[in-house]
């Protein structure tokens, strides 16, 4: 049980690398015009409004169609760890429950006759083995846990897609279309594959503070599944990263937080984003940006395991122009480490999953 359900953290690996950047698959019928996509409501909270002089922040609309280069990183890795504390407690427990078990007496007297010869053996024999088994039952799950095909070493992939965004508006509602040029990625053997979803497209519609309201795919007749799908994913990792604006005026130094739900290969996560603004020059803006995720589950879906733990370390810095939907250039890099495990066990299964989103 404890194989399988390791195995199932260890698909879910696999199925990201895949499925996000790796472009493996097979050739799809004609994809559907456009596609609704979910879009997860967001809060933002003002943590700073910064220095005087201060003005709102808001999204504008300019003809000139804006043209950047997206490249999106996936990184995953996996390996186990063992509690040692936790080992001995659980051994402790699992050899005090055996000596209970031995001390009761027998339901069934033996009569005299043969307490002398059979008895007794049978009664060693006994004891020996619950001992063994009381030995064994704490260390069972945890040596299937150690073993080393549950250890995949580090590696990552990078998809790049040459981005072409307009918008339009109508006095109310901002109207981004984003058109994908050729993608390519640092797996040559599938930029053949994944050469298919040119022209694959994004449309948003957003208020001026840059919360989205509705978002749709559309993909080349032409796109092949795993195409459409590694497109699909690295726009969606860039999606995560909402950038909206508190409605109160801001200067040098502001501070908020955009709250969200994200996916992060099965795993529903709450996540909170931090801008900070650093500089501003007319409509240009240059924020840090900070990344902090959490848990929205106890266990891992589709599977008995506890997640134990994530934690998030984020570095980032990006320059937009207020004219266009996009950030001009810049940087996010997220490393998230979770720890899964099991009541009866000391092993954890531990992952990093880092992701990386340059603009350029």
């Amino acid at each position: 049980m404890v194989n399988r359900k390791l195995r199932i953290v260890k698909a879910v690996m696999a199925t990201l690398t895949i499925t996000a950047v790796a472009a493996c698959g097979t050739d799809a019928d004609q994809a559907p015009a456009a596609v609704d996509a979910p879009v997860e409501g967001v809060r933002v909270t003002l943590v700073d409004a910064g220095e005087a002089p201060k003005q709102p922040l808001v999204w504008f609309t300019a003809p000139e169609e804006q043209q950047v280069e997206y490249a999106y990183t996936r990184g995953l890795e996996q390996h186990t760890e063992v509690d040692q504390a936790k080992k001995r407690r659980l051994d402790a427990e699992a050899a005090a429950s055996s000596d209970s078990a031995s001390a009761e007496p027998s339901s069934a007297e033996p009569s005299s006759s043969e307490s002398a010869d059979a008895s007794a053996p049978e009664s060693a024999s006994g004891t020996d083995a619950a001992n063994t088994d009381a030995a064994e039952s704490g260390s069972n799950s945890d040596s299937e846990l150690n073993k080393e095909d549950f250890n995949v070493p580090y590696s990552e992939v990078t998809m790049k897609l040459p981005l072409t965004a307009n918008i339009q508006t109508d006095g109310d509602v901002r109207t981004s279309t984003v058109t994908v040029g050729t993608p390519t990625g640092d797996n040559t053997e599938r930029n053949e594959d994944i050469a298919s979803a040119e022209g694959f497209r994004m449309t948003s519609e957003q208020d001026s503070s840059g919360r989205t309201q509705t978002r749709s795919f559309s993909a080349p007749e032409g796109a092949t599944d795993s195409a459409r799908a590694s497109v699909e994913e690295a726009l969606v990792q860039m999606n995560n990263l909402p950038l909206v604006f508190p409605s109160e005026p801001l200067g040098q130094g502001a501070k908020w937080t955009v709250s969200n739900r994200v996916d992060d290969g099965g795993m529903s996560l709450l996540q909170d984003v931090t801008y900070t603004v650093t500089s501003k020059q007319n409509k240009t803006v240059t924020l840090a940006v900070s990344v902090d995720r959490r848990p929205a589950t106890q266990f891992l879906a589709g599977t008995d395991l506890k997640i134990l733990d994530v934690s998030t370390e984020s570095s980032g810095q990006i320059t937009v122009d207020l004219t266009h939907p996009l950030p001009q250039r810049g940087s996010v890099n997220l490393t998230t480490t979770t720890r899964y495990g099991k009541d009866d066990s000391a092993t954890e299964v531990v992952q990093k999953s880092t992701s990386k989103s340059t603009w350029s």
